[in-house]
């Protein structure tokens, strides 16, 4: 397939560029050679003076030292004026220099100027900085430089160009005159200059011991730069990840114009203002990339963790970075959402970070950060329901199958107010999701490519899949309603559980019920009763039925001795499952709800404003959130009142006990002669009674027969011993004896 006539054009103008570009440095670096060469004619007219010139590395002569104490006899530019050979090669040298100029200019035509004049402009370089470059690349391209560096500073071990050199070379021209040149030319090198500060060359210590003896090499990434090759600098990219740019925003992108307009005519000094956009950091960091793709750089989040602590390493990766920022361009995205207000080391690192990396900085904090650096501050809220609602109707088209289900309704209408109510979007992953679920519809019928109904659910469920990762465990539900063994009201409370979830939409938008509440728009619930009474398996049984994701979090992990750790890791759970859409269960809730106690001391105070900011975070959660405790006697009462459902799980009655036996078998065990009137006398809760079952097909299975009583008897043994449960003959009764066979 042929490309495009614009692709070809615009490969023909990058061939010319680039041809040029290199035309321009092997002008200069023919123009640097021929400027050694003429250095190589006053030397050799210097040593020809020195009757000891066969042993200058062993023996000082006489000459040597006068001329060192005297000054030279005659000046190199003298010289270069003077001698036949020397303004020959003054003259070859003004040649190249119009040579460079000549591809420069074809350079221009060919789509800008070569990378030298690029950096010049860009780190605001005079000539002698330009002219240390070309010097520093020069053995980087052709080796041969480093022998030539040796033999014009009369040193073999010296095959690297130094500050002494670059002053020898080019001090008069650009410096003054010899005798101005190192002093005025020292200022190129000091660690504020921009040669130094910018990292576009290093100086490295040498044998010598003297600073202006000292090795100036380029830099790799300057070195490809000045080739025509721009890539990040492999020590920024241990510290960085690309934030890819966003589709064309379904919403209001006023606040990116405006942004981009104040940016663009910035006319200040000094350091550029950073951006800060607080509020939630994906809406943030979505908000970032848009404001960048219009500004037409790339932009990289860095990751805090992989910055050097402190010293002479870490400044050296912001000064990296600062050039990338510079040459790329770029702007940088960091994450300051997770930093605590009472982490004094966390923010102050954070501070100075923020205050030492002077490249446009976009920050993302929770609340508005404050910096002794000039920051533009701007909320990036959420879309409201409304404007989530009007972006999802743009992606369910007409042709967009409905499929019945609990939580999505039987029309158009009652999926988009399912959607709205639960999962809170951007307009960004509201454009991600319908993608996702297009691409579904495309692999399942290729032909056609219907999206349905379901297809957008479970893209929308699969989005934030992973935000949970590593803070709680996903459960992956089986049961049905069908297999719950529960007294008729418990039942009903978790039916009415299911319907308030999956009729959200119906009440809040089309009744308008949800214009009266700023907050409390979730569901929470309270599961009580003692362990093994089917807590976790009606979780199950709600997840499976309103097709959500569920995860389970063990709150005597989350509660934490340290004052604000807990805070902290209930904000990330509910942070993550607020996107995700998922169904939390908080089981163990009663390590953290119990009786909150009176302020006797500081440990007091702040177990209470944990308690006190899960209540508030579970009436402003939008998704289903269901408590566990084995005593809820132990919860307090100012707690239980801002729960919607408390539901009772008792201790399964006998009959509750025979049904649960019969049903524990699947179709397919093999089993003979178990006796389920006799097992439902067993006072042991469904839990245990589904141990018992898996253990006693296991032991049947090991001796290739049929479950029977025996491996059930013996199972009943070993799970009474698990929970310090006598085995009683009252109990067990005509089985008493089989029970220890």
């Amino acid at each position: 397939m042929s490309q495009p006539a614009t692709s070809k054009r615009k490969e023909g103008q990058d061939n010319a560029w680039h041809n040029a570009n290199r035309d321009y440095l092997n002008a200069e670096l023919s123009r640097l050679r021929l400027i050694l060469q003429r250095r190589v004619l006053w030397l050799r007219k210097q040593w020809k003076r020195d009757p000891l010139q066969g042993f200058r590395e062993w023996v000082i002569s006489d000459a040597d030292a006068d001329r060192l104490l005297n000054g030279t006899d005659e000046s190199a530019e003298s010289f270069y004026a003077s001698d036949r050979d020397a303004s020959e090669l003054s003259r070859e040298i003004m040649i190249r220099r119009e040579n460079a100029i000549e591809a420069a200019n074809r350079a221009h035509a060919a789509g800008g100027p070569p990378a030298m004049e690029i950096l010049a402009r860009l780190f605001h370089l005079d000539e002698f900085d330009c002219e240390v470059l070309v010097m520093s690349l020069a053995p980087e391209i052709d080796p041969a430089f480093d022998r030539l560096f040796a033999y014009v500073q009369d040193d073999s071990t010296c095959k690297f160009p130094t500050m002494h050199l670059a002053f020898d070379l080019f001090g008069n021209q650009y410096l003054g005159g010899e005798n101005k040149a190192c002093c005025d030319g020292w200022k190129h090198f000091i660690p504020g200059a921009s040669l130094i500060r910018s990292r576009l060359i290093r100086r490295t210590p040498t044998g010598s011991g003297a600073r202006g003896g000292e090795a100036l090499r380029i830099e790799p990434r300057i070195c490809d730069y000045l080739l025509g090759i721009n890539r990040l600098d492999e020590r920024a990219a241990t510290a960085l990840r690309p934030i890819e740019g966003p589709a064309s925003p379904l919403g209001d992108a006023t606040v990116s114009s405006q942004l981009e307009q104040m940016l663009r005519n910035w006319n200040g000094r000094g350091q550029m203002p950073a951006i800060n956009f607080f509020g939630k950091a994906t809406s943030s960091r979505i908000a970032a990339a848009d404001l960048c793709a219009r500004l037409g750089v790339g932009i990289y989040e860095i990751d805090f963790s992989r910055l050097p602590s402190t010293g002479p390493e870490r400044q050296d990766l912001l000064r990296v970075l600062e050039r990338d920022a510079v040459l790329l361009p770029c702007a940088f995205f960091l994450d300051l959402s997770e930093v605590e207000r009472h982490d004094h080391a966390g923010l102050a690192a954070a501070q100075e970070l923020v205050l030492d990396l002077g490249s446009f900085l976009i920050i993302a904090s929770r609340d508005s950060w404050r910096s002794d650096r000039q920051l533009i501050s701007v909320e990036v809220p959420k879309p409201t329901v409304t404007q989530q609602r009007e972006a999802w109707k743009m992606c369910v088209t007409e042709g967009t199958i409905v499929a019945h289900h609990a939580s999505i309704g039987d029309s158009k209408e009652d999926f988009l107010n399912a959607l709205v109510q639960q999962f809170d979007f951007t307009f960004a992953q509201i454009r991600q999701t319908s993608d996702s679920a297009r691409a579904t519809a495309q692999l399942r019928d290729p032909k056609t490519a219907a999206m349905a109904t379901g297809d957008i659910w479970r893209a929308a469920r699969t989005l934030f899949s992973n935000n949970l990762r590593g803070l709680a465990d996903r459960i992956v539900p089986m049961c049905d309603f069908d297999e719950l063994v529960l007294p008729n009201d418990t039942l009903l409370q978790l039916r009415e559980i299911a319907a308030q979830v999956s009729r959200r939409g119906h009440v809040y938008e089309r009744w308008g019920f949800g214009e009266r509440l700023s907050r409390g728009k979730g569901i929470a619930a309270l599961f009580a009763g003692p362990s093994g009474t089917g807590k976790t398996m009606a979780a199950e049984v709600l997840a499976k039925h309103l097709n959500l994701d569920l995860y389970r979090v063990d709150l005597a992990g989350v509660v934490s001795k340290y004052i604000g750790e807990t805070e902290k890791n209930l904000r990330q759970v509910f942070d993550a499952a607020e996107e995700s859409g998922a169904i939390l269960f908080f089981d163990e809730a009663d390590a953290l709800f119990g009786k909150r106690s009176e302020v006797r001391d500081s440990h007091d105070r702040f177990a209470n404003i944990e308690i006190n900011y899960l209540l508030q975070r579970m009436e402003d959660y939008r998704g289903l959130a269901i408590l566990a405790t084995n005593m809820k006697s132990l919860l307090d009462q100012a707690f239980l009142r801002r729960l919607r459902f408390l539901v009772d799980f008792p201790f399964p009655s006998a009959a509750d006990r025979m049904r649960i036996w019969r049903g524990i078998f699947p179709a397919k065990a093999e089993t003979t002669g178990v006796d389920y009137a006799f097992l439902s006398r067993l006072e042991i809760a469904g839990g245990n009674i589904k141990n018992i079952a898996m253990n006693a097909a296991f032991l049947a299975a090991s001796h290739d027969q049929p479950i029977g009583m025996q491996h059930v008897l013996s199972a009943a043994r070993r799970e009474y011993m698990k929970i310090d449960k006598l085995v009683l003959e009252s109990e067990f009764g005509r089985y008493y004896g089989a029970v220890y066979r």
